[in-house]
Order: structure tokens, then sequence, then C-alpha cells
């Protein structure tokens, strides 16, 4: 049991990833879906169909090469995008060469067996494949984790950099130990089941922890702001019900429920906005009040003015960010200083 939740269990937090993936940037779900590939491909299910369809090759064991050859220049082309560099044309020279070279060796000897002819040379020419990838990542992660003032992001990025470090251990291993079959001196360390079977497995749980923790992070985030938002929403919908627009979207993607949430409190504001007074803002400001706190008096006296048919003399512009994240965060304060004042309404007299 153990042993198949240590084969199994990173391949499916791999497909989970790919398939609930909403961010836009091509070189992180290239990344996701090659690991994807590339752990599936590796299962012993999958080797043992694949063996059955192509007797005598072992052409699952390339397809998982090839998706992690995928998985390190995707994951080296978005830190270099993240960092302001470019991927150079040597770096591309160079992967389509090796990787060509991989599929020679491969076609000479498709068994993998490290006693094949062959072999060594195949795992040679996959490590230098993936070297450069694997060592710019590491490079490219610790830089920008060093200037990034997100805690989330700069958690994800030591993360992906210790699994690629223990990739590249274990890529290193895996090649000295087929060079003892094929050369003929003892190498015991390879064949210890921590280095060979666990060390693969904590490295790709690693990189995988190290890519959803952003998004899991951005996903708890926008959700404290959906929260944040309920009191404002259910104020203003509670006078005009026809702002709440009863979305079906599942809670996975929490980024259009906050933007729906702000649309209909905005729509709600601005259907306040003959009722809002002047006068009730200038109090506010003269109390030295903060624009969130100025924001809720003036809601909170224009819900009621509209319950009485009231509309004042001047009326008070509508507040809120120059964009979507900033006017959030507004809306969210605004939220809070509602929840403030029913506190100080409950505790008086």
């Amino acid at each position: 049991m153990g042993e198949v939740l240590l084969r199994y269990t990173s391949p499916g937090a791999a497909w989970l990833l790919v398939l609930s993936w909403r961010n836009q940037d091509d070189a992180i779900r290239r990344a996701l879906l090659g690991l994807a590939v590339s752990l599936t491909a590796l299962t012993p299910a999958v080797q043992t169909a694949m063996a059955g369809l192509t007797p005598g090759n072992n052409l699952a064991r390339l397809l998982g090469h090839a998706g992690m050859v995928l998985v390190a220049w995707s994951a080296h082309d978005f830190l270099a995008h993240l960092n302001g560099l470019r991927r150079s044309r040597w770096s591309k020279w160079w992967t389509a060469g090796m990787f060509a070279s991989m599929c020679v060796l491969f076609e000479l000897t498709p068994s993998l067996l490290p006693q094949a002819p062959w072999v060594f040379e195949y795992w040679v020419a996959y490590l230098l494949t993936l070297t450069p990838a694997f060592a710019n990542v590491i490079r490219l992660g610790l830089r920008f984790a060093r200037s990034t003032s997100d805690r989330a992001v700069r958690a994800g990025l030591h993360m992906i950099v210790s699994g690629t470090a223990l990739a590249l251990v274990y890529l290193v291993n895996r090649v000295v130990r087929v060079g003892a079959s094929r050369f003929g001196y003892r190498y015991p360390l390879g064949f210890v089941f921590w280095v060979s079977a666990v060390l693969p497995n904590v490295a790709h749980a690693l990189v995988l922890l190290g890519a959803a923790t952003p998004a899991a992070a951005g996903w708890w985030r926008r959700y404290r702001q959906y929260t944040r938002l309920r009191p404002l929403w259910e104020l203003l919908s509670a006078g005009d019900p026809s702002i709440a627009l009863n979305p079906r979207v599942g809670w996975w993607n929490m980024r259009l429920r906050v933007y729906r949430r702000v649309i209909e409190i905005r729509d709600g504001v601005l259907d306040l906005q003959p009722h809002r007074d002047a006068d009730v803002a200038t109090a506010a400001r003269e109390r030295s009040a903060r624009p969130a706190e100025l924001e809720a008096a003036v809601i909170v006296a224009a819900i009621e003015a509209r319950a009485r048919g009231v509309e004042p003399a001047r009326t008070e512009p509508v507040s809120g960010g120059p964009d979507l994240d900033s006017d959030t965060a507004f809306l969210c304060d605004v939220a809070d200083e509602l929840s403030l004042l029913d506190d100080r309404r409950v505790r008086q007299p």
C-alpha cells in the first residue's frame, strides 16, 4: 500500500494541478503538463500497459523522460521571464540536439537495462539535456525569491529550487549507478531505497507543492476578500435584490466569484447615487474619518434616505479604486467598517 501511494500520489496531484490551473501563463501550463505526463508514464501500470502494446520496447521510459525535458525547460522559461530575461538561442539548439541524441540512443537499446549497450550513453545524454535547465532553474529561482515581497511566491520558489536540486542529485546518482554496471566498479549507494526510490518522489512532491503554493495562497486571499465583502453585499442586496445575479460558479474559481461580487456591489452603490448625501460625507471628513469609514457612513445614510424617499440637495460622488484589485481592497475596507458600525450600534444602550 505504501509503495502504491509513493508511485501514484504524485501523478494524481500533477493531473489535478493541470485540470484546475486557471493562470494564463503558457510556460507554467507546459511545465505542469510535462510533469503530469512524465510521472504518469513512469508508473508501473503505464509501463506494463505500454510494454504490452510495444513488446521489447520501453517506450514509456522515453515518454517520461521527454515530459521531464519539457518540465525543465518550461520552468526555465518561466523563471527567466520573471527575472526579465529571455531564453538564449543556444539552449534551444542544445535541447533539440541532446534530445535527438537520446532518441537515437534509445532506438539502439530500447530496454534501458543498466547492463545493455548504449544505456550509459543514453543516461549521460539525458543528464546533459536537463543539467543546464536545472542549473538555471536553481539560479533564477533563488534570484527572484530574494527580490519578491510575496511570501507565498518566495516559499513556492524555495520548494521548487529544492526539488530541482534533489532531481539533479538523483540524475547524477543514476548515471553513476548505470556506469557501475558498464565499467564494473562498486557503487552500493545507488541501490539504497531512499536514494533510488524516495529521492525522486520527494523531488517531484517539492516541485508540485512549490507550483501549488502561490495558487493556493491566491485562492485563500480571494476567499478572504469574498467573505469580507459579504456584509456590504448583503446590505445592498437587501435594499435592491436585483443586483444579486446568483452566478453558478464553483468554489474553485474564487477569482470569478470575487469579481462578480464586486460588480454586484458596484451596481448597488450606483443605484444609491441619488441618495448619497454630501453633508454626511462632510461630517465624516470633519471628524477625520478614513476613506473607507466615510464611504460606509455615506452608504448607510443613502440606504436609509432611499427607504424614506428622500433625495439630498447635494450628492456625494462614488469613491473607489482605479482598478479591480485596488477597488476590491477598498470595498473590503468599507465592508469591515460596516461591521464595526453594526457592532457599535449593538453596544449602544
